[in-house]
């Protein structure tokens, strides 16, 4: 399941395609991918439930998409990231893994220096055992902020913070759900 919406995810900006002189050309293009580091803390019943967030950030310009965002000095972009996150509190050998789909707007403050304010959701599957929440498929629902500094024209380096929610919509209880906070680093490459 989880794959097939990958894959249609990543194919998708072949029906946004439009004809050009030079060719078909997407409307929905790749223009940054960044690979991010992280620690997230949280607290449930069992005391401290603790993460590395290993995240690979996907982003998509909608500039083409909706014409009237190229007069706009910053970028708004779709995400898609998917992850894979090895729980080291309150068990070494629970993991979570997923994708989370979202919106992603930054804005340069300088030549050097952007912020950037994100908001994603998705569906994970979690291994982790609480009395506040289910095991097994869940949503994370994300929301953050940041700081882009470039290295290069093609490069950067980012600083956030992220809180995020887990649980699973009611489909199973418990659902009392995990809050963590997350602190990462990450290395963006543009294209």
């Amino acid at each position: 399941m989880l794959a097939a919406v990958v894959m249609v995810m990543i194919s998708s900006p072949l029906a946004l395609a439009e004809e050009t002189e030079s060719g078909l050309q997407s409307k929905f293009s790749l223009t940054e991918s960044t690979m991010i580091v992280g620690f997230g803390k949280g607290g449930f019943t069992e005391g401290s439930y603790e993460h590395i967030a290993l995240i690979w950030h996907l982003g998509f310009d909608l500039k083409r998409v909706f014409s009237g965002l190229e007069d706009n000095r910053g970028i708004l972009t779709f995400i898609m990231e998917p992850e894979i996150n090895p729980v080291i509190s309150p068990a070494e050998n629970d993991v979570e893994f997923g994708i989370s789909f979202g919106l992603k707007y930054r804005y340069p403050f300088t030549h050097k220096l952007s912020g950037y304010v994100l908001g994603s959701v998705g569906p994970h599957y979690i291994t982790a055992q609480s009395t506040d929440q289910a095991n097994g498929f869940i949503f994370f629902n994300t929301v953050g902020a940041g700081f882009s500094l470039s290295l290069t024209e093609k490069t950067a380096l980012s600083l956030e913070y992220r809180l995020r929610h887990i649980s699973n919509a009611g489909t199973k209880e418990p659902n009392g759900g995990i809050d963590s906070h997350i602190g990462a680093i990450g290395y963006s490459m543009f294209f």
